[in-house]
């Protein structure tokens, strides 16, 4: 069932709205929002009466909507005047509605908002986010899993400063990066996504970076900004896979992991490399519950090494792990030539894992289409007949034996 969360104290007002609603809809009196309540579909009411009279009513429209992870806000208000709700929509707020207002008045507005915000919900396409201190191997394994993955409309996202490493690793020229996309937010939809941004041939991956091909951070980037574009792409792509790279904002961190439909901690066998991410998970300050569904990729793995996943992943906190075996010097030339991994015939046992990481099903290789090819023909000869069902004549030798048989008789 959907929710109605209601900042506010008044349970007068709260019945009003659960009876306009008619059980379409709980309502729940909150002091502040939660955001592992924010699940489902669901909206924030905030009540004018509650907030103080020493505080600006946009300062606190503003705090709401930053906290409500791209959920409807909508004001309770007895101010119906053009002035004070021209404020409260510059503020954020979806829409308002009369405090003392009719059933059918409230639910109208409310049922709206909880209708878009359940359809936009179902249709958001899927979102990986990739964490991790070694920057560079996160933007190539990000951009093999986009690859490997080989859902229609895939985004890439790479965070990495100053410059890209998937715009390298796919040999692309990039000029159009976050900040262009944040302006065209009101005009941004699937259509123009794809014709602004760099796309991939051989793959059609699309390639959205940081730095937009000018080799430094853009100025004046908000993280709630961000973190609009990034609801905003997943509406208008059936994949989004996000590179954290350089982002380090612990709030748009932490709000991009929670709405990630799969977070990757990519982590190398080192003491140094599991301080770095246990750092980085302390900066986000995601619930325990959102850590532990993590996956831990265990980047470069050498099973010699007796630091093993398990104890990797206890000591993080993570719940699962999977080997990332790597070869050096293959994966140094697919970085220089500009030809990902995830575009070989057989990408070795790196691929494999990238793979079985996107639930995709492992190509065959050479050896796999030699056993197939000797099963068969195995599976062709019946003993106890002595013939070979596909073969107009018998093998040789088992004409040779008839043969000497019918001479000795």
């Amino acid at each position: 069932m959907a929710a109605i969360f209601l900042l506010s104290v008044d349970r007068m007002l709260a019945q009003r709205i659960d009876e306009a609603m008619a059980g379409r809809a709980s309502v729940e009196l909150v002091q502040s929002i939660e955001r592992e309540a924010l699940a489902g579909p669901c909206l924030i009411v905030i009540d004018r009466a509650a907030i103080p009279p020493e505080r600006a009513l946009s300062a606190a429209i503003g705090t709401v909507v930053e906290s409500a992870g791209g959920r409807p806000v909508v004001l309770a208000t007895e101010e119906m005047e053009a002035e004070p709700l021209l404020r409260a929509i510059r503020a954020g707020v979806a829409d308002v509605i009369p405090r003392d207002g009719e059933g059918a008045e409230i639910a109208a507005v409310l049922a709206r908002l909880l209708n878009d915000a359940a359809a936009d919900r179902a249709s958001r396409g899927r979102l990986t986010l990739v964490l991790g201190a070694d920057r560079d191997a996160c933007a190539m394994v990000a951009t093999d899993m986009a690859i490997a993955a080989g859902r229609a409309s895939t985004l890439l996202i790479d965070c990495t400063l100053p410059t890209s490493a998937a715009a390298t690793y796919l040999d692309l020229n990039v000029d159009y990066g976050l900040a262009s996309a944040i302006s065209d937010m009101e005009r941004l939809d699937a259509s123009l996504l794809a014709s602004t941004v760099a796309r991939h041939g051989p793959s059609g991956l699309m390639l959205l970076t940081f730095d937009g091909g000018t080799g430094a951070e853009p100025a004046g980037l908000a993280p709630g900004d961000l973190a609009a574009l990034i609801r905003l792409l997943r509406g208008c792509c059936s994949d989004v896979v996000l590179n954290a790279g350089s982002l380090r904002h612990g709030g748009l961190l932490r709000e991009v992991v929670a709405e990630a439909t799969q977070v990757e901690l990519l982590c190398g066998q080192s003491i140094r490399e599991i301080e770095a991410c246990r750092r980085l998970l302390d900066r986000i300050g995601a619930e325990r519950e959102r850590v532990e569904a993590m996956r831990l990729l265990l980047w470069d793995h050498l099973p010699g090494v007796l630091l093993d996943g398990r104890r990797m992943a206890d000591a993080l906190g993570v719940g699962s792990v999977l080997a990332l075996p790597t070869d050096r010097a293959r994966m140094r030339n697919a970085l220089n030539a500009g030809r990902p991994l995830a575009m070989e015939a057989d990408g070795g046992a790196y691929m494999a894992a990238i793979r079985r990481a996107c639930g995709v099903a492992p190509k065959a290789g050479g050896i796999d289409r030699l056993r197939r090819a000797m099963l068969k023909v195995v599976s062709d000869f019946e003993p106890d007949a002595g013939i070979w069902r596909l073969g107009a004549a018998r093998p040789a030798k088992l004409n040779r034996g008839k043969q000497t048989n019918e001479r000795a008789s």
